[in-house]
């Protein structure tokens, strides 16, 4: 059975992971992302090497906002700069308490 354990939590955005699925699961409003440990490991690289600056596009609303591509090429999500920087710092978040459990666990 899938044990879900809490990783990080941060306005709109919970990260959980199960050892024993050896899985995380990023919950956003009205998504859910699961990846496999080393999945979830590649993604959390490229989400921290993202620089709002250099990347910058605007919606069709005008507003600028960043697109974030995801393991799957049809779907990619979309940050303005303080919802980036949220996401980032969960997932930042959440790698810190992974290696956290992998101490404790090991």
């Amino acid at each position: 059975m899938c044990k879900k354990t809490m990783i990080a939590q941060r306005q709109g955005v919970a990260i959980t992971q199960c050892v024993n699925c050896k899985t995380v699961n990023i919950w956003k409003t009205g998504l859910l992302m699961r990846f496999t440990f080393d999945q979830f490991d590649e993604f959390a690289a490229i989400t921290s090497r993202i620089e709002f600056d250099n990347y910058v596009e605007y919606a069709p609303d005008g507003t600028e906002i960043v697109i974030l591509s995801t393991p799957c090429n049809d779907i990619c999500l979309m940050f303005t700069r303080e919802e980036l920087d949220n996401f980032a710092g969960a997932i930042e978040e959440a790698v810190y308490m992974q290696h956290i459990y992998r101490l404790v666990h090991n």
